[in-house]
């Protein structure tokens, strides 16, 4: 017999056909559909632009206004023709713009749009504002008119300002506005209370920022611009190192019988020199001079040492203002610059514990008192007559450990040489003594009598001379 192949024959060329024919009605029919389709889609797609282009129709309203929902800057021109669109706006402009006010508060101040040079195209503003819903393509334009009819669309208003002017206008304004730093500082109260003033930033416009915020406050059409501020100033002194410099304690004081003499002008004279001291600050390190505190005041004459005796002259009294400063410094531990011994023994103060002061005049050269504040801190210079009618010096500062005493004995009294007198000082520091010894000696020369046509008042016994010495010789007054 003839054997037959599974893979061929007449058999199998017929399935093939038949297979073949099924795939070609397939294919015909896939074809068939997508055409269909095809149209469909087509359908949908004009359907929609013909819905979309009457939507807009009705969205956008009559051709000759601008479409409802839109607004320029706070103006709502929806409904309005172009030439109404512009008069409100240059209305609105013109009475936004009249007064700019920038900031809030006591910092904000106002300028004119003249001022500014502000300047609106309305035009420009009405022309956008009406091509909403009116340009593009039907996508954009039925974009534009839900927008405007749902949600509002909002057109900004073409204001500019001359940049010059603006500048000028802003810089007049910014002197008010900045504020330099306020340093930390203390005061003292009149009795003698030390209250710290505290330290405080400054403050500077950033003209452009504040500028750049003007020009956005203009295209939305408000008068009301937020200034922006730069970096604050710091002060060169904060409250921190105030209170730690600042003087905590009185470290030394002295005190004389304001009321032993009563020559009102001696007295009108002290108090003048007292007031013009009291108060004063001084830096660590820094030096004190009496002179440049009292010179250049006006005073009235009273009876001095000038010239090698007793005399009457503008001034008169200082020196018992000086001494009893001059003792507060030395109990006060600090350094002594400069001072002067009198020419003769006084009543009010130990000898050795004087510092006379002059101007200088008359061939004569000035003579100051001087003392350096020789202190980690600062220090605060007090002096003022009390409701006692006591003259009194202080001087407030750090603790600084020390303890001062002071002593003055006679070594002779000779009518030829004179008084002499030794002047002791001793220093302990933290409980150990670091010096105890001689200061420095000096020979007094016995008063002169004074002048028979000087003026005589009452005088007392000073009841803080502190030094009862019954071989006093001033002659002005026995202090027994």
């Amino acid at each position: 017999m003839k054997e037959i192949s599974k893979e061929g024959g007449p058999r199998s060329t017929r399935r093939y056909n038949r297979e073949a024919a099924k795939a070609a009605r397939r294919k015909q029919q896939k074809t068939r559909y997508a055409r269909r389709r095809g149209a469909a889609l087509v359908a949908v797609i004009a359907c929609f632009l013909l819905i979309g282009a009457a939507a807009v129709d009705y969205l956008a309203g009559p051709d000759d206004v601008i479409n409802r929902g839109v607004s320029i800057g706070s103006v709502d021109v929806g409904g309005m023709t172009k030439a109404e669109a512009r008069k409100a706006i240059e209305h609105d402009a013109s009475a936004t713009f009249d007064k700019i006010s920038f900031g809030t508060g006591k910092e904000g101040f106002s300028l004119s749009g003249d001022e500014l040079g502000v300047k609106v195209n309305s035009s420009a503003a009405v022309d956008e504002a009406y091509s909403v819903g009116r340009r593009g393509n039907i996508l954009q334009r039925f974009s534009d008119a839900a927008r405007s009819y749902l949600g509002g669309v909002q057109v900004g208003l073409d204001a500019r300002v001359d940049e010059a002017k603006a500048k000028s206008a802003l810089d007049k304004a910014a002197e008010g506005f900045n504020k330099d730093p306020q340093n930390a500082s203390f005061s003292v109260t009149d009795d003698g209370k030390i209250q710290v003033k505290k330290s405080h930033e400054g403050r500077v416009m950033d003209e452009k920022k504040t500028l750049a915020n003007l020009e956005g406050a203009l295209k939305n059409m408000s008068g009301h611009v937020a200034i922006a501020e730069g970096a604050a100033p710091k002060p060169d002194i904060t409250t921190a190192e105030v209170q730690k410099y600042r003087p905590k304690e009185v470290i030394g004081k002295y005190q004389t019988d304001f009321q032993w003499d009563s020559n009102p002008n001696r007295q009108y004279n002290m108090k003048l020199a007292a007031s013009a001291v009291n108060n004063t600050v001084l830096k660590p390190g820094e030096t004190f001079s009496f002179l440049e505190h009292t010179k250049s005041l006006h005073y009235k004459e009273a009876k001095t040492f000038s010239n090698g005796g007793i005399g009457v002259a503008n001034g008169g009294g200082l020196c018992q203002v000086s001494s009893t400063l001059y003792m507060a410094a030395i109990y006060a531990g600090l350094q002594i610059v400069e001072r002067h011994p009198h020419y003769a023994v006084l009543p009010y103060i130990k000898p050795g514990f004087d510092a006379t002061v002059w101007f200088g005049e008359n061939g004569w050269g000035a003579e100051d008192m001087k003392f350096k504040n020789t202190t980690d801190g600062y220090i605060v210079i007090r002096e003022w007559v009390d409701d006692k009618g006591f003259l009194n010096a202080q001087i407030l500062g750090q603790p600084t450990g020390k303890k001062v005493e002071m002593s003055t004995k006679k070594i002779y009294e000779d009518p030829v040489k004179g008084i002499k007198y030794n002047t002791y000082k001793k220093v302990t520091e933290d409980g150990k003594v670091i010096r105890d010894g001689l200061l420095y000696t000096y020979n007094y020369s016995f008063n002169p009598p004074v002048p028979a046509d000087a003026p005589h008042y009452k005088t007392s016994a000073p009841r803080v001379a502190g030094w009862p010495d019954p071989t006093n010789t001033t002659g002005w007054a026995s202090p027994h």
